[in-house]
């Protein structure tokens, strides 16, 4: 069958190539992929990844053959899921049915394809903060996939959401989620709008170290992600005087031993059909421009959340 492998030498390091179709384990589901959507994390992956592994996440298919347990979606059901094995851009994939979930049918799958890295750490992220109703949260790097998931879900949490960004063509886009846009590289104009009850931050670097010292009394950031750089210079003095204050890592895998990707992803999806969350999928092309697709994204050409289709 084909997948999308890693290429050193390919244009976005990925191509298509053969692969063995997977052999499905008892406790998993074998999902036909019909879609499926690029992340970050996989344009990280693929940079130490070595040549003719496979790639990807995220993707969205219909059921070839459930679970032979009994457990999870039937035969023929629409379902969205992640591979933790990193084998979900391909024409099969074969995943526990922990990590996959049906979905409604008014949601596409590249609609769906786009919600299990991003919508879950979006999701987690907020959700491990308190009391966010009338509080300020400020989402860092938002015009990105996660961030404008998260700028959605922390405005239905009834937070006040100001949404960081670095384009003023962004501006548009971060006000249609109901989050305030806030224009700056350097982070020099959040302190401006703080201070914040929660930071949920994947830029890291100088810009996360500049918006901490707005962080609230008792507030909490949640970092995912370091875009920017790994590291961070900041003053303690910034999280001393905010008492019980607090930086958080966050590892989505980790995550979900609290609750499952099928029972996060079947949230997401509910909010999807009914309207309420736009996955901003602002690219859809063949799977056969993976290659390109991956470098406009790392090259940041493009906002929200870009789906291939098989």
């Amino acid at each position: 069958m084909k997948a999308v492998l890693i290429n050193h030498q390919a244009v976005g390091q990925l191509e298509i190539g053969d692969v063995d179709v997977p052999d499905q384990q008892p406790g998993e589901t074998l999902v036909a992929v019909k879609a499926f959507s690029l992340n970050r994390g996989d344009l990280k992956r693929t940079e130490v990844g070595q040549g003719g592994d496979q790639a990807g996440w995220d993707f969205s298919g219909i059921v070839e053959s459930a679970a032979p347990d009994g457990s999870g979606p039937a035969s023929g059901a629409r379902v969205v899921g992640m591979s933790r094995r990193r084998e979900g851009f391909a024409e099969l994939v074969s995943v526990p049915t922990l990590d996959v979930a049906a979905i409604p049918d008014g949601v596409s799958f590249t609609d769906a394809a786009a919600l299990p890295v991003a919508g879950l750490t979006a999701l987690y992220s907020l959700e491990r903060c308190e009391r966010l109703l009338g509080s300020n949260v400020l989402i860092t790097g938002a015009s990105g996939g996660v961030g404008v998931l998260a700028c959605q879900l922390a405005v239905h949490m009834g937070a006040h959401v100001y949404g960081q960004i670095r384009n003023v063509e962004h501006e548009s886009l971060i006000a249609s989620t109901g989050a305030t846009p806030v224009l700056t590289a350097d982070g020099s104009a959040v302190s401006e709008c703080g201070p914040f009850r929660s930071i949920i931050d994947g830029v890291g670097g100088s810009l996360l170290a500049k918006v901490l010292p707005s962080l609230s009394e008792d507030g909490r950031a949640v970092l995912y992600g370091f875009t920017e750089s790994r590291t961070a210079e900041f003053g303690i003095a910034d999280l001393i005087f905010t008492g019980a204050g607090r930086i958080e890592g966050f590892y989505l895998f980790r995550e979900t031993e609290f609750e499952s990707c099928a029972k996060g992803l079947a949230r997401l999806s509910q909010l999807v059909d009914a309207e309420l969350l736009n996955c901003h999928v602002n690219v859809i092309e063949d799977w056969a421009k993976v290659g390109t697709v991956a470098a406009d994204l790392s090259q940041r050409r493009f906002a929200g959340k870009a789906t291939l289709t098989i």
